[in-house]
Order: C-alpha cells, then sequence, then structure tokens
C-alpha cells in the first residue's frame, strides 16, 4: 500500500547530507515531493515530504536515513502524511511576504507571531536572525481575504513604539516582481535584476 511521509533529519553540519538522505528515500522507491533545507549558526535541518509507492514502515525509513550518518548524528523524524486531510490552514489566503528589520530585542518573535496569530493571519515560512544587536524576520504570510493591509502594516509597526524598526508588508506578487533575481547571464559575467 502507498504511504506519504514527512521526514525531519536535524544535524550539525557537513557536506552531503541532502545526498545521503535523498540515497536513503531513494533506495526505498521513495519519490520527494517537497523539500525544504536551511543551515542555522552550524546546525542544518531539512523537511521533506515524500511518495513511496510501496509499504514502507516509519521505522525501516528512519533507520535508513540515520545509517547514512556516524552513530547519532542524524536526528530523524517521521510522521505519516494524510493527503486527504491536507487543507488551506486559511481558506481563500492571498501570500505576502512581511519583513521587519531593527533593534535586537527579547521576546520579537513572540510578539509578532502572537499578534498574527490573533488576527487568524498563518506563518507559512519565517526567517530570523540576530547579529551584533541588529534584527531581521522576512515572513510568508496566509493572509484572510479582506483584511485591511495598510492596517495591519501599522499595527505590526505599533508594536515596537520604542524602537526604530522598519516593517515592509507586500503582496507576495509585488515582492516577487521587485525582488527576483534572474541567474541567466545576459552577457558573460552580467547578471539581471528583475
Amino acid at each position: 500500500m502507498p504511504k506519504d511521509f514527512v521526514i525531519n533529519v536535524m544535524s550539525v553540519d557537513r557536506v552531503g547530507i541532502i545526498s545521503s538522505v535523498s540515497e536513503a528515500v531513494l533506495e526505498l522507491d521513495g519519490n520527494i515531493e517537497d523539500l525544504s533545507q536551511t543551515v542555522l549558526r552550524g546546525y542544518f535541518t531539512i523537511i521533506i515530504t515524500a511518495h513511496f509507492a510501496r509499504d514502507v514502515e516509519p521505522a525501516r525509513l528512519a533507520a535508513a536515513i540515520s545509517d547514512r550518518g556516524a552513530s547519532g548524528e542524524l536526528g530523524v523524524l517521521i510522521k505519516q502524511r494524510d493527503r486527504q486531510g491536507a487543507r488551506p490552514v486559511v481558506a481563500d489566503a492571498e501570500r505576502f511576504i512581511l519583513t521587519i528589520t531593527g533593534p535586537d530585542r527579547k521576546g520579537i518573535i513572540h510578539r509578532i507571531s502572537s499578534y498574527l496569530s490573533s488576527r487568524n493571519i498563518n506563518i507559512e515560512d519565517l526567517y530570523a536572525t540576530a547579529d551584533k544587536e541588529s534584527f531581521l524576520l522576512i515572513a510568508q504570510l496566509q493572509v484572510p481575504p479582506g483584511a485591511d493591509m495598510e492596517r495591519l502594516q501599522m499595527d505590526v509597526q505599533d508594536l515596537w513604539p520604542e524602537f526604530d524598526v522598519r516593517v515592509s508588508l507586500q503582496h507576495e506578487n509585488i515582492f516577487l516582481a521587485t525582488s527576483h533575481v534572474d541567474f541567466r547571464q545576459a552577457r558573460p559575467g552580467n547578471y539581471r535584476l528583475r
């Protein structure tokens, strides 16, 4: 019987982890459908959705992935995925990109995530980093239809009245149109920014 899994792997970063994990999936006749990977301060993490045409037990899959690293190197978590149960978190949502920059303070992520949650806005993807007292957050949001985006941006800005925080909220299409890097060479040595 076919199975779908969500696979999460974490480790100290090194060269070749994606190759090792994808090899384990392939050897069990699995197909990776989605993959998101990042390295944070020297730690590698990856989340994958994979489809297996035949019956594979989660413990066997976890062992196959773990065996691709040194003893105890790869932390593996596997959950069976229900394809039929997948539904949008926010019905008819539009995607917006939120960017916040400013001085680093404790609780920024909690403050913004709590505010967004209170407005039924789902965080679909999030990147945040702090370096030498400065903070950067970039989030892809699912915003319910009819939301007042101007008010939303002002409310987010007002979460930090005591700090010089810059907030940008753009529809995903506008963000992509103004931020897209075209890596195809126009001429040798020249890259185009769209």
